[in-house]
């Protein structure tokens, strides 16, 4: 994974960078938001470990604008501030997972090793679509569809929309992305944000109403039912 820590406590910055490089990630650092722009300049990181308490704009300002810059990014706030309301303003502005301090490395890397199975790592920014969509072979506009579904939080596109976006027909859409992932566009969508719904909720302790929201869903007891359909049980009793 392509990695930025964001952490003003220099000494703990250079630990956790040496922790997640001997982990086999790529990873860089810095001490404040001020210093972002210029890193992202050099490339998009598949993830973030972000301090709250940082000089300047503070971590939750900053990861609230990241995440509507940056959708498919992962973050990973790391701090002191342990109230039930801190949390869940860390969920509300962009956190997938909250961690306290202290936190210990093994907890750090668990964490890690957790987003990053939920994360499709690629070289670069949020999936972009070419100039002229309609020009794209088969393959190549099943995977941008692909990427672009994986990657967009809350509410999809319709397949009307999408048909439209790529200049072809959905049936058209639909036989391409078949031909190439084995499943039409919706049964392959709903399967995957159900696989990423168990795992977030087996894994993190993200709010259901946050997360039914990231998923596309209107309300969270919207999510409760479909899950429960799925699964056959709650979302709430994975946490138990």
């Amino acid at each position: 994974m392509n990695i930025l820590v964001i952490e003003d406590h220099e000494a703990l910055r250079e630990v956790t960078l040496s922790a997640l490089t001997e982990m086999g990630h790529k990873v860089r650092g810095i001490g404040s938001a001020e210093a972002l722009n210029a890193e992202l300049e050099l490339s998009i990181p598949h993830m973030l470990i972000l301090d709250l308490n940082l000089p300047g704009e503070d971590g939750i300002s900053l990861a609230r604008r990241l995440r509507r810059m940056h959708p498919a990014i992962g973050i990973i706030m790391v701090t002191a501030r342990n109230g039930l309301t801190d949390k869940i303003s860390g969920y509300d502005n962009g956190a997938d997972i909250y961690l306290t301090k202290p936190t210990s490395l093994e907890e750090l890397a668990a964490a890690v090793s957790a987003l990053s199975r939920r994360i499709i790592t690629w070289a670069g920014d949020s999936p972009q679509l070419p100039l002229d969509p309609g020009q794209l072979k088969a393959t190549e506009r099943a995977r941008a569809i692909y990427e672009l579904l994986v990657n967009t939080r809350g509410k999809l596109p319709t397949m009307e929309e999408l048909a439209a976006q790529y200049g072809c027909s959905v049936r058209t859409l639909n036989a391409e992305f078949c031909a190439e992932y084995g499943q039409t566009v919706v049964n392959f969508i709903t399967e995957y944000r159900f696989k990423l719904a168990h795992d977030t909720i087996s894994q993190t302790t993200i709010p259901l109403k946050l997360l039914a929201q990231q998923l596309g869903y209107s309300h969270v007891n919207h999510f409760i039912h479909a899950f429960r359909r799925k699964f056959g049980c709650a979302p709430g009793s994975l946490r138990r």
